[in-house]
């Protein structure tokens, strides 16, 4: 591929951007540094004042590495087109096609996408050309047209434009109580696909986000939620309805968020319980980014308290369930 030469600074600002356009994220220089795997080749010349020269493999190596540690891809590194094919089709791939013509069908593909991103007019052949080394071979076709989406949205080699105005800033995860303006959607996924990747840093974020958090957790189970204002609001952070709910009546659950490294403490799961008893809830429920005291789990026991808790495991279990890397990729249609 060749070498890229420009000064440290101007790396920095190309990855940044790269990564960012990627990911969804407006990504800072400091985000970008402080995401960038300690082992990666780039690092030491990233963080000097010094003119680099760099391999474009190694430039595009440090872009996935950058969108795995972010979140928004599920292995580090920049595979090439044929490592994306072979392991979509898994092990398959072995029974349907000879090393050298898979081999060739990654260059055909690859000619095909770099056409398609600069329009040429040429790429319209070439696709019916990659149909017909295909063949009728089962899952192939479906499996290389993901894989070129892929290819298209993820690696630097390609131009991706998306409108800046869709990004989110990674910073406000953790410095802002600004929420998702979709009305159905409380926390946005990105988020969710970051902590996913970073689980150490859910103590980290604001509280209003980690609010926001469990109920998007919650609505996407089944829920019907009510996220509260935030502030001033009677320390009940969600209020919660089976679906099949009639409306206006008492909540099925009420929580209490508690975003903080101590645990929980027992006057806190008294305040809980007489929320319960004054909303008419069947339930109370504490989620939290630690866990609750021996004293506290020991009062919900001993008093019959109707109170669960979701501990920091339980949430990071939650982020899990409901990561999405990868997911809303659209390079547009093969036809």
């Amino acid at each position: 591929m060749g070498h890229i030469i420009m000064p440290a600074f101007a790396f920095r600002t190309a990855l940044s951007e790269d990564a960012g356009v990627r990911s969804g994220f407006a990504l800072t220089e400091a985000n970008m540094l402080a995401h960038l795997p300690a082992e990666n080749a780039l690092r030491e010349g990233l963080e000097s004042d010094k003119v680099l020269r760099v391999q474009s493999e190694d430039y595009a190596e440090t872009v996935g590495d950058l969108l795995h540690a972010i979140g928004a891809v599920e292995q580090p590194g920049m595979p090439t087109l044929g490592m994306r094919l072979m392991r979509l089709l898994d092990r398959d791939w072995r029974d349907l096609f000879a090393i050298d013509t898979m081999l060739e069908l990654e260059a055909v593909a690859s000619h095909y996408l770099r056409l398609r991103n600069s329009n040429d007019e040429g790429q319209a052949a070439l696709l019916a050309e990659l149909r017909t080394m295909v063949g009728g071979r089962p899952g192939v076709w479906d499996a290389l047209q993901e894989a070129m989406t892929f290819h298209l949205a993820f690696s630097p080699f390609f131009t991706r434009t998306v409108d800046i105005t869709s990004q989110i800033a990674l910073d406000d995860l953790f410095a802002s109580e600004r929420l998702p303006i979709d009305a159905d959607t409380f926390f946005d996924q990105r988020f969710i696909n970051y902590l996913g990747s970073q689980p150490e840093r859910l103590r980290d974020i604001h509280w209003r986000q980690f609010e926001a958090l469990a109920a998007e957790w919650f609505q996407r189970e089944g829920y019907q939620v009510d996220l509260g204002p935030g502030r001033n609001d009677g320390s009940i952070d969600l209020r919660m309805w089976n679906a099949d709910a009639e409306s206006g009546g008492p909540p099925a659950i009420i929580v209490q968020c508690k975003r903080q490294a101590r645990k929980v403490e027992r006057v806190v799961v008294k305040a809980l319980y007489a929320d319960v008893l004054h909303e008419q809830a069947a339930t109370g429920m504490i989620v939290t980014t630690s866990d609750i005291s021996p004293g506290a789990a020991s009062d919900i026991s001993a008093r019959a308290y109707p109170i669960t808790t979701a501990n920091y495991a339980q949430v990071h279990a939650w982020i899990q369930a409901m990561r999405q890397p990868d997911a809303g990729v659209i390079a547009g249609d093969f036809a």
